[in-house]
């Protein structure tokens, strides 16, 4: 695979009868923000559109660009930039601790550890902490606070590199990095290898669910591969032999699905994972035809949205936005807002992005004090999922007199 690959069979349960879903053309990748603006209006795009799987009902891409041109370069998201995920994180170690039985000193791996986050809880607690993460920037960053990270791909390779020089874990986590992984398998199959037994697995990926129940198309972008509910995984992870503690849900990006196993090779389903797939199943049997006509409702909303933001725009309200997510590639593609004429820049807390633009725009990224010196009428939040963050911010910073318009999951106004 030199740029990208079709995709024709299922990542999960390997079946080549798969179904379009939607399909939104050539789209860029939406963490390539580039300092040059000639450069970023050169951009090049991919297709990028979902597929069904017929046999276990998987979600996927049904295009697959190469991983070193998402990750190993210019990848810039740090997961510590929200202050919502860092409370997630705090929160999730006592969890574990009472669910897994944790000793102190046991061996903790995270995979796709970005910068550190999660780990540095855990650190925290006396627990033996390993990241991997093929990101360079921010596995620079977790190195740099201490969190060994290994700054390779979680392949075969690399777990056999991490099998070779930290030996077993009694702990393996991840969060928001399998719907990443081309070969999930593969994933699973070397978890199992590093896990000793009687150890669990514990991670989060976005629920499909609630981005169908939501209208949630914008975490639809080329690093998500997979669009994961728990029918499918529970069938993956048992084929593995894990037995599956728990399903449950959180709020986390959106809406989450949280899994918890153990490798014991029992395969086993317990009581309330049971009743919580009886519930997902009866979901995806309702909304067969919604699903179908996902796209145009998609549409509808983007043309709503687009209407509101021109309405301003003939008042000569000034407009901006706030956060520069890889899901706002797609949403300002769709509601026509990636011209520059709409949005005069857009702020960011993360200095890995300041002073790039949004690809194929001339949309400029600038930091808080330029926001400030430059104060819009009109501020839309493309990281949506950080309102709450982001509004507690502005209110703290005294930033007033902004209207705030959140596009996603429905269309909000909110005055400062």
């Amino acid at each position: 695979m030199k740029h990208y690959k079709t995709i024709k069979k299922c990542r999960l349960c390997g079946s080549k009868k798969l179904s379009q879903t939607l399909s939104f053309g050539k789209v860029p990748l939406g963490n390539n923000l580039l300092y040059n603006q000639s450069s970023s209006l050169r951009a090049k795009k991919y297709p990028l559109g979902l597929q069904n799987c017929n046999r276990c009902n998987h979600y996927q891409l049904s295009h697959e660009v190469n991983p070193k041109l998402l990750y190993a370069t210019n990848y810039s998201y740090l997961t510590g930039v929200g202050k919502s995920f860092i409370k997630h994180f705090k929160d999730y170690v006592p969890w574990i601790e009472n669910k897994c039985k944790l000793s102190k000193g046991d061996k903790i791996l995270d995979v796709g550890s970005n910068d550190g986050t999660c780990l540095k809880f855990f650190k925290k607690n006396n627990y033996k902490v390993i990241g991997i993460d093929p990101a360079k920037m921010p596995a620079i960053k977790a190195n740099k606070s201490k969190i060994k990270t290994y700054n390779i791909f979680f392949n075969d390779r690399g777990s056999e590199i991490l099998l070779k020089k930290e030996g077993k874990f009694d702990f393996i986590t991840s969060h928001n990095v399998f719907a990443h992984i081309s070969d999930l398998r593969s994933v699973f199959k070397n978890i199992f290898k590093l896990l000793n037994d009687g150890g669990h697995l514990c991670f989060e990926v976005g629920y499909f669910l609630k981005v169908l129940q939501n209208n949630l198309f914008d975490t639809i972008y080329h690093e998500h591969l997979d669009y994961h509910h728990a029918a499918p995984l529970v069938q993956l992870l048992r084929s593995q032999g894990f037995s599956i503690i728990s399903l449950t849900e959180n709020k986390v990006q959106g809406g989450s699905l949280r899994v918890l196993c153990r490798k014991d090779n029992l395969k086993k389903i317990s009581y309330s994972a049971n009743l919580f797939l009886q519930k997902e199943s009866k979901f995806f049997k309702k909304n067969k035809i919604k699903i179908k006509k996902w796209k145009n409702t998609i549409e509808n909303s983007m043309n709503k949205f687009e209407e509101i933001i021109k309405k301003y725009y003939m008042k000569k309200y000034v407009i901006s936005a706030y956060g520069a997510p890889t899901k706002a590639t797609l949403l300002l593609k769709l509601a026509n807002l990636s011209s520059h004429k709409y949005l005069n820049y857009i702020v960011e807390d993360n200095k890995l992005k300041i002073g790039r633009h949004i690809p194929c725009t001339k949309i400029k990224i600038v930091d808080f004090k330029y926001f400030r010196e430059n104060k819009p009428n009109i501020l839309i939040v493309l990281a949506w999922n950080f309102i709450d963050d982001i509004k507690a911010q502005l209110i703290k910073k005294k930033v007033k007199g902004i209207l705030i318009l959140v596009p996603l999951p429905k269309i909000r106004k909110i005055l400062i």
